[in-house]
């Protein structure tokens, strides 16, 4: 759980601010757990900024997706 915050901390002080598939794609590269997660990429018709989310296996999606990816 520290590590999600340290990494969560420091994608909000990057360009461009927050990113859940930076966060995600950190997070496998630092924890040999969440590397053998199943990453998730849910997206909403219609696009556009906010319309979509990443997230591995152990956090479960906030929202309902139209499309969801699993890797």
């Amino acid at each position: 759980m520290r590590l999600k915050r340290v990494i969560g901390a420091i994608d909000r002080r990057l360009p461009g601010g927050k990113n859940c598939v930076r966060r995600a794609l950190l997070e496998i590269a630092l924890d040999g757990a969440a590397a053998r997660e199943k990453f998730f990429a849910g997206l909403q018709t219609g696009g556009g900024p906010g319309s979509g989310h990443a997230w591995l296996e152990s956090e479960p999606a906030s929202d309902r997706y139209d499309a969801v990816i699993a890797i």
